[in-house]
């Protein structure tokens, strides 16, 4: 037997070795695909027809704010979050009228927060516009806070754009939402039913 002989044998028993292996292991790893794809779908079948409940709150927003300049703010409050026992998170905005009657000092703010998890902590930012009727402002900056039954205690900065009109830098908030409308409704799959509105 020569040595080409030998080198086509010796492939030969490699291919018969090890070849149904590798086309084995193919058709496995296409069917294990297959497979978890299968579950996927079904979990996000599942996941689709779970029972979940919503509450959205919308009120009145009054507070006064002390920094530099006192004000007293008057506004709109809308929150909305997803009820449930893990992480639940509450996202709200708010638009704000701003006035101190003393200095003649008149503003607008809007603002976005949102609480994650049980702790009672808010983070956002707010954004606004102040004037003196002599010289205006633009401001932006974020705040931090401490929420529990509709009564908002925030901290911010406001990063104004011209420091000749005296409103708040640095500042203390203190706010009560009273609420006009909470509405908790529940959505499973694309049917949606209101539960309770007060």
């Amino acid at each position: 037997m020569n040595m080409r002989g030998l080198q086509l044998i010796v492939l030969s028993l490699f291919f018969l070795t090890f070849w149904p292996r590798f086309a084995d292991g193919q058709i496995f790893k296409r069917k294990e695909n297959t497979e978890e794809k299968d579950e996927k779908d079904e979990k996000d079948k599942e996941n689709k027809d779970r029972l979940k409940l919503y509450q959205n709150t919308q009120g009145i927003l009054i507070g006064y704010e002390k920094g530099r300049s006192d004000m007293l703010n008057v506004g709109y409050h809308y929150n909305w979050k997803k009820i449930r026992l893990k992480k639940p998170t509450i996202h709200a905005v708010e638009g704000i009228a701003s006035v101190n009657p003393f200095d003649g000092i008149l503003g607008i703010q809007g603002s976005y927060w949102q609480r994650i998890g049980r702790f009672k902590w808010t983070y956002g930012g707010r954004i606004g516009a102040f004037t003196d009727f002599s010289e205006s402002t633009l401001s932006v900056g974020p705040v931090v806070g401490f929420r529990i039954l509709g009564i908002h205690g925030q901290t911010g900065v406001n990063l104004l754009s011209n420091s000749e009109v005296n409103a708040n830098i640095l500042y203390l908030n203190l706010s009560l939402l009273i609420g006009t409308n909470t509405r908790i409704h529940s959505q499973k799959g694309d049917k949606k039913k209101d539960i309770l509105k007060w």
